[in-house]
């Protein structure tokens, strides 16, 4: 077997469906498995699988486990020689994962690859990234849109390629698209089932550098990402969870100072886009919508702890 791909569902049948059609054709060649976990939909994922894809190995989690767990359940039952991690608001071109499989086991010491994605109208998207520094949010404070900073200091720790961009080792990829050859699955471990959405890519690629392997941006290859569908559907839960999971990361690999540190630079960085924002000219309504989300990363930072409740 070439290659497993794993991909965890929930409430997701319309996107997961197309993200499914799309597979033979990306995957060419080789020798494939599929397997989906449902952490216990209510749209009919399940029954579409079972009806639609009858090769797809359908595994009920019986619960939303959440992404790193759900993968979990899944990897021990995968033979491939590599494991892809697939979301399922993703579609996946001709030959693009046959590309990506190459790239990932025909490099020595190579901890994960992913391609560039793209949204729905073929512009690049946030692909990879560089691990979090509280300096970037700072920076994000002194210039908000990163219009005079230069060089280093106009990075942000999640990136945008541009097409013209050679693939390269980054810190970190985005776990849309995630594959893992599976001799350096056996060396890092599994996904950390704490991060229950957001960050376990990310703390995986730590632990992968750590390990002594490397993690690949491939540029040559892409897959769309129609980013934000799936984890969209839960609005303020995914707000919360997001930084609950980054306070968990902070916390496992830079110490718990590190996350007080970060608490009052995303503060500093937020509640003055905030401000700005409010402030701006023209596009009224979309002015007020983006200093509310800002105004609400700021306010939690005020809290000692983010209790999250995962939607069922």
């Amino acid at each position: 077997m070439d290659l497993s791909i794993v991909i965890v569902s929930w409430n997701t049948r319309e996107l997961l469906r197309d993200c499914l059609a799309s597979l033979p054709a990306a995957t060419a060649e080789l020798a494939t498995e599929i397997v989906v976990v449902d952490n216990a939909s209510a749209d009919g994922s399940a029954d579409m699988v079972v009806s639609e894809f009858p090769a797809v190995r359908l595994m009920e989690s019986g619960g939303n486990l959440g992404f790193a767990r759900a993968n979990n359940l899944a990897l021990p039952h995968t033979t491939g020689h590599a494991v892809l991690l697939l979301n399922p608001d993703t579609i996946c071109p001709p030959g693009s994962l046959a590309r990506l499989f190459r790239f990932a086991v025909g490099r020595p010491g190579v901890g994960a690859a992913a391609p560039r994605l793209v949204d729905e109208d073929g512009h690049p998207t946030l692909s990879w990234g560089f691990f979090p520094r509280a300096r970037d949010h700072w920076l994000g404070f002194l210039d908000p849109r990163r219009i005079w900073l230069r060089g280093a200091l106009s990075q942000r720790i999640s990136t945008i390629p541009r097409r013209s961009d050679p693939s390269c080792r980054v810190d970190y990829v985005t776990g849309a698209c995630f594959m893992i050859p599976r001799t350096s699955l056996e060396q890092v471990g599994n996904l950390d089932e704490r991060f229950f959405m957001y960050f376990e890519e990310t703390d995986w690629c730590w632990r992968s550098r750590d390990a002594g392997l490397d993690v690949w941006y491939c540029a040559e290859t892409e897959v769309t990402h129609l980013e934000g569908r799936a984890a969209g559907q839960v609005g303020d839960f995914s707000l919360r969870q997001f930084q609950a999971s980054y306070r968990l990361f902070l916390e496992k690999h830079q110490g718990k100072r590190a996350v007080l540190r970060f608490r009052l630079a995303q503060f500093a960085e937020y509640g003055w886009k905030s401000l700005l924002r409010r402030l701006a000219p023209g596009e009224a309504d979309g002015n007020r919508a983006l200093a509310r989300v800002y105004a609400d990363r700021a306010r939690l930072q005020l809290r000692g702890s983010i209790e999250v409740a995962p939607p069922s």
